[in-house]
């Protein structure tokens, strides 16, 4: 019988130079097979598996600043919120908190019958305002407390530790085998205690599979966000600026939770003892950079990816050095994929798929290269690179950096900025070359431009030729 899915695997460089070590990339890329699945490929054909919500909301007291500047505010006070003193304005533009609050109450309204909500806002502490709750009055309740509550500072882990409290507790788990379970966070702060926070959420990775789909907006960190998400490759980000992205934003998490097409998705990769491993990357269907493989003792390494939607292919690329080796076949990997599908009653399904390279002492076989590959580690690079730009950016905003660091930060805006224009990438041309008229005017690079880079370098569209940043 057919697979569910197909399991493909490439090689950017399908030969390399026998008697000599080469670094390669292996791309896997997990495709639903239309002869198997049918109808439940479509978006709308059958029921959707029911969903638990788990909404997080930043509350704390820099929540009441304007989701956007408003140059017809008018000033009408002074207070303090978390240590700084803030203007209090009339203004026709909404708070952070009141866009919050709309697109929550919006998530409800297309809730069905079979779906849950627990929701908590948090502070400096959480504050739980309703527990696995069906579409109704109390939840509508809930949602209103959103408006009063909080007014503190920022503390992510507490909250992250009352999610895991509710759902150690008895019935408030999954209602049924098919219940799926996201969590969609959205925050303005930067965290008082970022380590704690990203414990607590590889924790809840760990037990219970939940991916986040964090939404950051304000002050947030998208470095720190996206290290959030990346507990289960099943995360994803973005950056909030106004009202209408905040709508946008939400409303791709809900169609994406209503559209789960597998559940309980895991790739096990098999690496070979005698190639040494080195960065993981999902490159679709958004960019996240993971950071270097970390094999087990049995030379495998895990990849939750938790759920699959329907139109969404997923793909995860990795680079590995392949040792000097006489000529012949060599097999790096075996890729293993499981996954349920419950629309088919399946469960346990497996497709496997060897990942293996030529050892040839034909140099000019060396020299092939392939093209759709090498397009998707330019751009999952994009996001190491501003990654790396965020730590240097960090430095000088602390008076730490060097002549030096400074001069690498000059050359990568300059490569970047080169790139997306041979690339003829108008938005992130004029982001970035606006970013360096900053820094050479100013010296700093803002957070909220940082933020910006990084949600776009998330996204698939928009890559830049490859750029190694150890050349700067």
């Amino acid at each position: 019988m057919a697979e569910e899915f197909l399991l493909e695997c490439r090689l950017d460089q399908p030969a390399v130079l026998s008697g000599r070590s080469a670094d390669v990339y292996s791309l896997v890329t997990i495709k639903p097979n239309p002869v198997r699945l049918g109808a439940l490929m479509e978006s709308g054909q059958g029921s959707s598996l029911p969903a638990h919500l788990i909404v997080l909301v930043d509350v704390s007291g820099s929540m009441l600043t304007l989701i956007e500047p408003d140059s017809n505010a008018k000033v009408v006070g002074r207070s303090m919120v978390e240590g700084i003193m803030m203007s209090e304005v009339e203004a026709t533009v909404p708070s952070r908190r009141a866009v919050a609050v709309n697109v929550v109450r919006h998530l409800v309204e297309r809730m069905a019958p079979i779906d849950r909500m627990t929701l908590i806002g948090f502070d400096d502490q959480p504050h739980t305002l309703a527990r696995a709750l069906p579409k109704g009055p109390q939840l509508d309740d809930a949602v209103r407390e959103l408006i009063d509550v909080g007014g503190g500072g920022t503390s992510l882990s507490k909250a992250f530790g009352e999610v895991r409290k509710i759902l150690s507790r008895s019935g408030t788990g999954t209602v049924s085998e098919t219940e799926t379970q996201r969590i969609v966070l959205l925050t303005d702060g930067e965290d008082s205690d970022p380590d704690l926070a990203l414990g607590e959420a590889k924790q809840l990775g760990e037990d219970f599979h939940l991916p986040i789909c964090a939404f950051g907006t304000g002050d947030s960190r998208a470095d720190f966000l996206l290290e959030v998400c990346r507990t289960t490759l099943g995360g994803s980000f973005d950056n909030i600026r106004n009202e209408r992205e905040a709508e946008d934003c939400f409303q791709r998490f809900f169609t994406g939770q209503k559209n789960i097409l597998a559940t309980n998705v895991s790739l096990k990769l098999w690496l070979s003892p005698e190639i040494f491993v080195r960065e993981l990357y999902r490159t679709k269907p958004e960019v996240l950079y993971v950071g270097d493989m970390q094999p087990d003792s049995g030379n495998s390494v895990d990849i939750p990816l938790e759920y699959m939607e329907r139109g969404k292919i997923y793909e995860l690329l990795f680079r590995s050095t392949v040792p000097a080796r006489d000529a012949g076949r060599f097999r790096l990997a075996k890729a293993t994929l499981t996954y349920d599908v419950p629309g088919l009653g399946v469960s346990d399904g497996r497709v496997e798929a060897n990942i293996a390279v030529e050892s040839t002492p034909d140099e000019n076989r060396t020299l092939i290269r392939t093209g759709d590959v090498r397009r998707v580690i330019t751009q999952a690079e994009t996001q190491r690179q501003v990654l790396f730009l965020q730590g240097k950016r960090d430095l000088i905003e602390r008076g730490q950096a060097t002549a030096k660091d400074k001069d690498v930060v000059a050359k990568l805006l300059e490569a970047l900025i080169k790139k997306f224009e041979e690339q003829g990438d108008q938005a992130n041309l004029n982001m970035y070359r606006h970013m360096q008229s900053e820094f050479q005017t100013k010296g700093l690079i803002t957070q909220e431009m940082m933020n910006r880079s990084l949600a776009a370098s998330s996204k698939v569209e928009g890559a830049i030729a490859l750029q190694e940043v150890d050349d700067f």
